[in-house]
């Protein structure tokens, strides 16, 4: 949500987008058996005319994101690439911070070896 108030979002479409992506459950029914109901706690709602717009602002922070720790990226529709030359161990942390990072920057915490600032 702070990303959405950074393009400036606010107020009750703010509220409301809140509310439309948080708290959600998934459910399967097969036949008339519906399983236990689970939380979501990650992705975009599939079919809702928001959903593609909320992925390409999630999308586009993590281009910016990767590009802090000098990865590249190369982005169509809904699939991403990210391209990492390794020649040392240095290099294997970059990669594996550009994999973490957006469990990382979700929880406002950075890579561990600070390769974010």
């Amino acid at each position: 949500m702070l990303t959405l108030s950074r393009y400036g979002i606010r107020g009750s479409v703010l509220s409301w987008l809140k509310n439309f992506f948080t708290p959600r459950t998934h459910e399967t029914k097969i036949d008339n058996i519906l399983s236990d109901s689970v939380d979501l706690v990650s992705g975009v709602v599939q079919g809702s005319g928001i959903g593609p717009l909320m992925f390409l602002v999630y999308i586009n922070e993590l281009m910016e994101l990767l590009d802090k720790i000098s990865v590249k990226v190369k982005a169509f529709a809904d699939d991403v690439k990210i391209y990492v030359r390794i020649v040392n161990d240095i290099d294997c942390d970059v990669l594996q911070c550009a994999l973490d990072s957006p469990i990382h920057y979700n929880n406002g915490q950075t890579c561990g070896n600070s390769l974010y600032q």
